[in-house]
């Protein structure tokens, strides 16, 4: 089951630990703060068409007005130009913070996949050594209980006849011999002898 386990694992560990390798790797990049410059607000998909066809209207309306290139032709032009600017400098910051946050949270998510694994790993190699553990102390005791056992029943069978030998010289006095009017037991009535095969 052990095995079993590990195997289960071992490709959620190994994919945490690409992740974690690819996010150390991007770090820098993922965390470094987001700077756009003009050049980079001009290269931006569509914004060069935006401004031409936004400047065109400008002076089509001024020129439709009779203003032509007059000051307030020249200055709602200018208003256009800035303001397509900043909301695409928003709109592109906007989506580079999200694309940063993206690429961030996907690998780290990942990385956690695997350390998730790991962890899982590492609770199943301390069920299963607690669980060895606990069976190997079981054993034990139950072999420890089992010589304890032996050794009572030998000692008190021991301290029992020791005692009854000690004994025998006494019970055969009090009780008499076995004969005559004391009515004595021939229980007690032994001679105790060292050829007992202790």
């Amino acid at each position: 089951m052990y095995n079993q386990t590990r195997s289960d694992l071992q490709p959620y560990r190994d994919l945490g630990s690409y992740a974690g390798g690819q996010l150390q790797n991007r770090l820098t990049d993922l965390t470094s703060p987001i700077t756009m410059d003009e050049a980079t607000l001009q290269n931006t998909p569509g914004y060069q068409f935006n401004l031409s066809q936004g400047l065109k209207a400008a002076q089509n309306s001024a020129a439709a007005r009779g203003l032509g290139l007059s000051g307030a032709a020249i200055k709602g032009a200018t208003s256009y130009a800035t303001g397509l600017a900043d909301s695409t400098y928003q709109n592109q910051f906007n989506n580079a913070v999200t694309n940063q946050t993206n690429a961030f949270n996907r690998l780290l998510q990942t990385t956690s996949l695997g350390a998730n694994a790991a962890g899982q790993q590492a609770s199943a190699n301390t069920t299963t050594g607690t669980n060895i553990a606990a069976t190997q102390i079981g054993s034990g005791n139950a072999q420890a209980a089992a010589a304890t056992s032996g050794a009572n029943a030998v000692g008190t069978a021991l301290n029992s006849a020791a005692q009854n030998y000690a004994l025998a010289p006494i019970y055969n006095k009090l009780l008499g011999s076995g004969s005559g009017s004391g009515g004595g037991s021939s229980y007690w009535n032994f001679t105790p002898t060292s050829n007992w095969g202790y």
